[in-house]
């Protein structure tokens, strides 16, 4: 064969999804849906620490507020990580920004 005829081939058996295969998309497209959901609800419950609290996690209500506020589809939880782990670093070098 040619490689034109397996693309074809390829091509033709790729197009068809069984029904098992199509649920199975629908319903991990719910779960992240749910979970993204259940994250940020989470997240939401960190306004009810005080500041100190926050500051023990490396966290500031400023980083809170931008995880809640960003687009939907984004992992909140990696604007959190990511602004302690710089919060760290920064307490590490000595040049704390409180």
């Amino acid at each position: 064969m040619r490689t034109t005829q397996h693309v074809l081939d390829l091509d033709l058996v790729a197009g068809k999804q069984s029904h098992a295969a199509r649920a199975a998309g629908v319903t991990g497209m719910l779960t992240s849906t749910w979970r993204q959901l259940r994250n940020r609800y989470a997240i939401g419950r960190l306004n009810d620490l005080d500041d100190r609290q926050l500051l023990d996690m490396g966290l500031k209500r400023e980083d809170v507020n931008e995880a809640i506020t960003s687009p939907f589809f984004d992992n909140p939880a990696s604007y959190l990580t990511r602004a302690s782990r710089n919060r760290a670093s920064l307490f590490y070098k000595g040049t704390r920004h409180d």
